[in-house]
């Protein structure tokens, strides 16, 4: 009872209060109670009520902001003395040789029964309309799908070998003045364009299994004489012609852990000509959930192209998945168009029966029209390249007869069009890809208000209003513990009248007898 004393005494529970908010430092507070007349205490009390309710309402508006988890971007021109080089995906615009389908009896029947001869596209007169166009578009994709179909049923090796191969196709390569060759190649096969080679993949392995050299390579130099140079034989002579009406590669510059989709993305590059491609790269950083992004880096979600070709998740591969996907289940079978997975659950369509085909078609539709149920977010790291393409006449007309030469050297199928220079321009294609500065930008989101931005402000906010800050929070503690000893104090003392008016623990009371012992 000594110890829970406080050194002075406290009458009531009103007296207390009044004492810690006389002397509390929060603004307005004590004026209400050292105003002597009625009516300056009544304006105080308004004023101080009136402050406090927007002090409360503006602090639940800053809560209610931040668990929106708004963000921003930011935009940061990052320096570099060292850049990653991007891979670089070539594919030949032909994606089947005419002298493999000739050596194939039923590839051959193939092309000859899909009707491609009869719908190719031809130059019309300027009286011709565009509803003529159109079907005749329509009729030639019919055609072009009825003939990949027979091609897709092949297996992968059937369909490498019926491709174009890097080693007829790479005539020159230069990487940073450093001599490259096909070892520096990965490849896949694209539905649309067959063999694809992939420079600087960092894959282990090339298109047949064999292993490649898969070293990152680097740029420490920004220009045209640091990047990649390639000389490349595209084989009009393989080219199939009513299947293929241009002449060129199609080349895309990505990241090494995205699937490149050439059928979308990417430029041709045409022959005759050496066209150069300067780039720069654009880094892009995204928030996950809860921020407005939702992005992702893959986890939970089912991705063939992972599956198959090691890559990375990407948005574009989680749409191609589900497409895949919704073909399985509702039409029993797996399309060429998408990968598909390791365990051959389902077999290959075959668009020659009429229910498989509608069936595909149908959702087909859906997935150029986006309209399949997929959940795909976008990745949360993610890496651009912003290309500036130019070209010149190559080879010269100067230069033409000493690379005449070099061709006759080569042998092969290049020295039968040595002879012609302009054999020789529709047959061979330069480009060089380089990074035009060494600076890369970086987009980064970042979230508009963080939990110090929220402490802060509305620290700010009750401090304008009442005038509180740390120091006065803390007196209010020190009322919350007076009051709570208060109590407690009050507790204490009730219990021992209790106690006293219990009568079988009363004790009785002694009575001492004093005792004169003075003589007399």
């Amino acid at each position: 009872m000594t110890l829970m004393k406080a050194p002075y005494e406290v009458s009531t529970l009103r007296q207390l209060g009044r004492d810690i908010l006389e002397h509390t430092s929060a603004h307005g507070i004590p004026n209400v109670f050292r105003s002597r007349h009625w009516f300056r205490r009544l304006l105080w009390t308004v004023f101080v009520s009136f402050a406090l309710c927007c002090a409360l309402w503006q602090c639940s508006e800053m809560v209610l902001t931040y668990y929106s988890y708004p963000s921003h971007e930011k935009i940061m021109l990052v320096s570099s003395a060292r850049q990653k080089f991007p891979a670089v995906t070539i594919c030949n615009l032909n994606s089947v040789r005419l002298s493999a389908i000739n050596k194939n009896f039923a590839m051959f029947t193939s092309l000859q029964d899909s009707g491609l001869e009869l719908t190719h596209r031809r130059n019309r007169s300027q009286n011709s309309n565009s509803t003529d166009d159109a079907d005749d578009h329509i009729q030639y994709a019919s055609a072009f799908n009825k003939f990949a179909s027979e091609f897709n049923q092949l297996s992968d090796e059937q369909k490498i070998e019926m491709g174009h191969h890097l080693e007829d196709m790479l005539i020159f390569c230069n990487f940073h003045g450093q001599e490259c060759n096909s070892s520096f190649f990965s490849g896949f096969i694209n539905y649309k364009f067959g063999n694809c080679f992939t420079f600087n993949s960092q894959k282990a392995t090339d298109l047949r299994g064999n292993p490649i050299n898969s070293e990152a390579l680097n740029i420490t130099k920004a220009g045209f004489m640091y990047g990649l140079h390639l000389e490349l034989f595209i084989q009009q002579i393989e080219y199939v012609r009513d299947m293929t009406h241009a002449a060129g590669i199609r080349l895309l510059i990505h990241d090494q852990s995205q699937m490149p989709f050439p059928e979308d993305e990417g430029v041709n590059i045409p022959p005759g000509a050496e066209t150069e491609i300067g780039m720069m790269k654009v880094h892009i950083k995204r928030l996950k959930s809860p921020y407005s992004s939702h992005c992702t880096d893959g986890e939970n979600i089912r991705n063939f192209y992972q599956d198959k070709y090691a890559a990375g998740y990407t948005r574009e591969a989680c749409k191609r998945t589900c497409a895949q996907m919704s073909i399985m289940e509702h039409c029993g079978c797996t399309h060429w168009e998408f990968a598909a997975p390791k365990e051959p659950v389902y077999p290959k369509c075959n668009l020659s029966l009429a229910g498989v085909r509608n069936c595909v078609e149908l959702y087909e539709f859906k997935f150029a029209h986006d309209d399949l149920n997929c959940h795909c977010p976008l990745q949360c790291k993610e890496e651009l390249y912003e290309l500036t393409v130019s070209g010149s006449q190559w080879p010269s007309s100067s230069f033409i007869e000493n690379f005449s030469k070099e061709l006759k050297e080569i042998g092969g199928q290049v020295s039968i069009i040595a002879n012609d220079p302009a054999l020789i321009r529709d047959n061979f294609v330069k480009v060089v890809v380089y990074f035009k500065q060494l600076n890369y930008e970086l987009i980064e989101q970042e979230p508009s208000m963080t939990e110090i931005d929220l402490i802060s402000n509305m620290g700010g906010l009750v401090g304008l209003w009442v005038g509180f800050s740390v120091c006065t929070l803390v007196e209010f503690f020190e009322l919350l513990v007076d009051v709570l000893l208060f109590f407690l104090r009050r507790c204490l003392r009730m219990v021992p009248s209790t106690v006293s008016r219990r009568p079988s623990t009363q004790k009785p009371n002694h009575i001492y007898i004093t005792r004169d012992n003075t003589k007399l």
